[in-house]
């Protein structure tokens, strides 16, 4: 038994000596069959950006809800104001023998930036010129003389309504949001009043329009606040008698409601002066995406230098552009109570960041193309808290996808491409959720990243390729 096992263990020895030979026969036939050029290579380099400010253009935009009024901040002096069509009751009546008793114009805000404690007077005019039409595009700065002349006879309140923020006089309970909400009422005088009553062509929203084209809605003074306004609608608060059992003589009184909703065109104009855009570009260290303002930062990508480097790296392969990783540090975030802020402390980073070829940035939010990742990428807000209890936030990007485009495509000495702060809605699912919409944020926001120009920050993007 002993001199057997002993013959079978010499047998393993040489059928194992046997098949490691032939393994290293095939390992080398493979080697030699594969010729160099044919493996994968992985390389990773990281690429220095510039960087600038630039001012876009306005986009055209459709708004859910209002800015209104005036706020001066490091970022600059921003106006807004609000120009809207009321819906008409279509095939409303009066009472035949109705008696006006008086028009109120009500707006419902949610929120205010700025000092709350600071006095604004707000006014309204008529817009006597033109009003809009239903399919026209409207910008954020639109010339307001196009729709009203702000003659004094256009006026449509006796005197400006003075509005402290902090100190609201009357609200109303808002059934959407479920609470009540601060409101500001603005009683039309006599005038204008019965010629609102007087509108009373029901028949259709263009016959309604033709009567009363719509309402302009501007601050006079106050530097310091700007409400946002949730909701804008008028009543028409009226009388009548009638007889009732044909005995009593009832007064009965009623009111009708005509409402800024998605029935009718809105505009929320902002001014944003050129000398705050100037003041801001001579910061040579930060760099600002500031919304509704269409203030946003140009990144330059290298692409001559960059598709150079790749190709001396992988020769004549085809090249992938595996991760490249841009992080963008947020430098103004503010953590603090509301009412413990500053001023300049009340513009916070936009909650959705959108990095996009600046030649199909007005393409995108005119649903002329769809978002995908050859032409763009969003980014949310991300925070990260360390051991010491210190939280930081920036936009992490990865655009290789486009990057592995624009590379192909080999046109370019440089690439151009824009961050632009948006919003992004969305459907849920259990298990996954759709991207619907993708538009301009209008609201008050203002993102401070540092720039390219930085001395010890560098605008860099790592990127890790491959080629085979």
């Amino acid at each position: 038994m002993i001199r057997n096992s002993k013959i079978v263990f010499s047998l393993l020895a040489v059928l194992l000596i046997i098949l490691s030979s032939c393994k290293d026969d095939v390992i080398s036939a493979g080697s030699a069959i594969m010729q160099s050029e044919d493996s994968i290579i992985v390389r990773a380099d990281t690429f220095t950006l510039t960087s600038s400010i630039v001012r876009g253009r306005a986009v055209a935009a459709t708004p859910d809800s209002f800015m209104l009024g005036e706020l001066d901040s490091k970022y600059g002096h921003l106006h807004a104001d609000i120009l809207t069509q009321l819906a008409c009751p279509l095939e409303f009546k009066y009472p035949a023998n109705a008696v006006l008793d008086s028009v109120c114009v009500f707006l419902y805000y949610n929120h205010a930036f700025g000092d709350r404690n600071v006095p604004l007077a707000i006014n309204a005019y008529a817009m006597d010129r033109s009003t809009f039409s239903y399919n026209e595009p409207l910008f954020s700065d639109t010339t307001l003389s196009t729709y009203c002349s702000l003659e004094d006879s256009t006026r449509m309140i006796d005197y400006p309504v003075i509005v402290t923020a902090n100190r609201y006089t009357d609200s109303t309970y808002y059934g959407t949001t479920g609470s009540y909400l601060p409101t500001i009422t603005l009683k039309l005088n006599d005038k204008w009043a019965r010629k609102v009553f007087e509108a009373n062509d029901f028949s259709s929203q263009q016959a309604f329009n033709e009567l009363f084209k719509g309402i302009y809605i501007t601050t006079e003074f106050g530097g310091a606040t700007l409400l946002s306004v949730l909701d804008i609608n008028m009543g028409v608060y009226y009388h009548f008698p009638y007889v009732r059992a044909g005995v009593d003589t009832i007064i009965e009184e009623s009111s009708k409601g005509f409402y800024a909703n998605r029935e009718v065109r809105q505009l929320n104009r902002y001014l944003w002066q050129q000398s705050d855009f100037d003041a801001l570009e001579q910061n040579a260290d930060t760099n600002y995406i500031i919304s509704p303002a269409h203030i946003y930062t140009q990144l330059t990508f290298p692409m001559a230098a960059m598709q150079q480097t790749i190709m001396q790296s992988l020769g004549t392969r085809r090249a992938y552009v595996n991760r490249a990783r841009l992080s963008l540090p947020v430098l103004n975030y503010y953590n603090g109570l509301d009412a413990n802020r500053t001023r300049d402390e009340w513009a916070q980073p936009a909650s959705s960041m959108l990095i996009i070829r600046e030649s199909d940035l007005e393409k995108l939010f005119n649903d002329e193309i769809v978002l995908s990742d050859s032409i763009a990428m969003y980014a949310t807000l991300q925070s990260v808290t360390d051991t010491l209890d210190v939280t930081t936030y920036s936009y992490e990007f990865d655009i290789s996808t486009l990057l592995t485009e624009q590379l192909r495509k080999n046109r370019f000495e440089t690439l151009d491409m824009l961050l632009v702060p948006i919003t992004v809605t969305t459907t849920t699912t259990s298990s996954s959720y759709t991207i619907t919409d993708i538009s301009y944020n209008q609201s008050l926001t203002a993102t401070e990243i540092f720039s390219a120009q930085h001395p010890e920050h560098h605008l860099e993007l790592e990127v890790v390729y491959s080629g085979f």
